[in-house]
């Protein structure tokens, strides 16, 4: 009797650090994805002992860099397969970042810069890579923040006086605002780590 199918995938190369959606292509390579499986249910143990408490963005995204680096060790025989599973991961941990960072605040102007910045660097992240997140953080602060004009228009009459004008860009303070990208982003890096903590790495948040 055949094993039971999901959109003719086998229950028997289920992998569940890998999206379900994304499964089906990948379904011819049933050894390979039985080890990456081991690899990440290696990685969970090691890192579920380790503490969130002062972990900053630098040390969450090296813990997601060894578990792809473990992958393509896992996948040594099939070197283009571990690049496409890295890439399935890095493309849609990148969504799920995305996703995270346009539900931030766009007022008052600072926050704003600090939503616009995220938006950059988590748009070009590799997973994959040894960064220095602070450097590449510094690297997408804008020095201008095109500001939304809402505040300007609950002034009114007077708020028009003082020369307020809807969508005018604005300086900011880079420094500043790459500072509290950082802090914002170690956030942002927790929620996705923990997802991949999880029983359900990939369901609804």
């Amino acid at each position: 009797m055949p094993p039971e199918t999901s959109d003719h995938l086998s229950m028997m190369v289920w992998c569940t650090v890998i999206p379900p959606g994304e499964l089906g292509k990948l379904v011819e390579f049933e050894d390979d994805l039985r080890a990456v499986n081991q690899t990440y249910e290696d990685w969970l143990v090691s890192m579920r002992g380790k503490s969130l408490v002062g972990s900053g963005i630098g040390v969450l995204l090296d813990r997601i860099r060894i578990l792809m680096i473990n992958i393509g060790i896992a996948c040594a025989m099939n070197r283009d397969l571990a690049e496409e599973i890295q890439a399935i991961l890095s493309v849609n941990l990148r969504k799920r970042a995305l996703d995270i960072v346009s539900q931030l605040p766009d007022e008052p102007l600072e926050k704003l810069a600090v939503k616009e910045t995220l938006s950059a660097f988590f748009s070009e992240l590799r997973f994959t890579r040894d960064i220095f997140p602070e450097e590449e953080i510094g690297k997408a602060t804008p020095e201008k923040v095109k500001s939304s004009g809402k505040s300007g228009a609950k002034k009114g009459r007077f708020g028009k006086a003082l020369g307020s004008v809807k969508g005018s860009s604005k300086t900011v303070d880079r420094q500043r605002i790459a500072e509290a990208a950082v802090l914002e982003s170690s956030n942002v890096l927790k929620r996705i780590y923990m997802r991949l903590l999880s029983p359900d790495p990939w369901g609804d948040y």
